[in-house]
């Protein structure tokens, strides 16, 4: 059954399990016009009380189709006349108000659902007034899905002209971009694995190679006791050079004051000699 019509069964649900007496006849007879099947007026008739054989038959009736709802109400008309005259009054106010219902209930699942899921809880600016006209609404729900299908897309990395992902639901590309992402995840977990094993098999290398670097540490601060043993040394024959240096001066000088003074003497000694030399030819 449409929606209309079930929501005629439905406000006449009591008036049915109330008034309407269901006997082998009345079964007899929904089972020759096929309004329900064999197994189904069995079901019926198994029920013990008239009350629980009404409340099976509207459980049945509404998975018969819609074309089953205007025959059961024909089929009232004779015996229960005013349970089809109210099913009648019914049918026609739901006629008159699903129209409505459908409308406002489409615009608050656009405001409440689709709206906050496809901008946001703060976008105010998307959301439809109460009086929204139905061909206005069925174009803003058609721009909401467009542009969610387009969102998605772009989230998921995935082109909107590709041929093969246009005929995809959402969660099977959606299923689809997690599998990739955890191929790559275990790819890059693999490729990390074995630069670990990797870094492990060089580790005695690396040990060697510390072993090495010590050692050339070791002798270079032996080279550098040497350099200061060596400047040590040269600061202390630099000190005797100079020492020397002094004497040496020291030792000219004085090599200097006996050669004056020898030359003073041998004047003496030639003035000396003259004189004795004049004073023997004198005498």
């Amino acid at each position: 059954m449409d929606p209309k019509q079930l929501r005629a069964l439905n406000q006449c649900h009591r008036d049915i399990l109330r008034d309407l007496d269901i006997d082998k006849q009345f079964l007899l007879s929904l089972y020759i016009d096929n309004l329900i099947t064999e197994a189904q007026s069995k079901d019926i008739e198994h029920e013990t009380s008239r009350r629980a054989k009404a409340s099976k038959l509207l459980e049945v009736l509404p998975r018969r189709g819609p074309s089953i709802f205007p025959q059961f109400v024909n089929k009232l008309r004779r015996d229960y006349s005013w349970i089809a005259g109210k099913l009648d009054t019914e049918y026609e106010k739901a006629q008159k108000e699903m129209p409505k219902d459908i409308n406002s209930k489409l615009i608050d699942v656009i405001n409440n659902q689709l709206c906050p899921l496809v901008y946001g809880v703060d976008d105010q600016n998307s959301l439809l007034p109460s009086e929204t006209h139905p061909g206005h609404l069925v174009n803003q729900l058609s721009d909401t899905v467009h542009t969610l299908q387009y969102r998605s897309y772009r989230a998921l990395g995935i082109s909107t002209r590709d041929p093969a992902t246009t005929y995809m639901s959402l969660p099977r590309l959606i299923d689809r971009k997690v599998h990739s992402l955890q191929n790559s995840f275990n790819e890059m977990k693999s490729s990390l694995s074995e630069e670990k094993k990797k870094t492990k098999t060089n580790v005695p290398v690396d040990k060697k190679s510390t072993k090495e670097v010590t050692k050339m540490k070791k002798e270079l601060d032996k080279m550098k006791e040497a350099n200061k043993k060596l400047e040590s040394s040269l600061k202390g024959k630099n000190k005797k050079i100079q020492s020397l240096s002094c004497e040496n001066l020291t030792l000219q000088t004085q090599n200097r004051h006996l050669q004056d003074r020898v030359e003073e003497l041998e004047k003496e000694a030639m003035v000396y000699h003259r004189g004795a030399m004049i004073t023997e030819w004198r005498m």
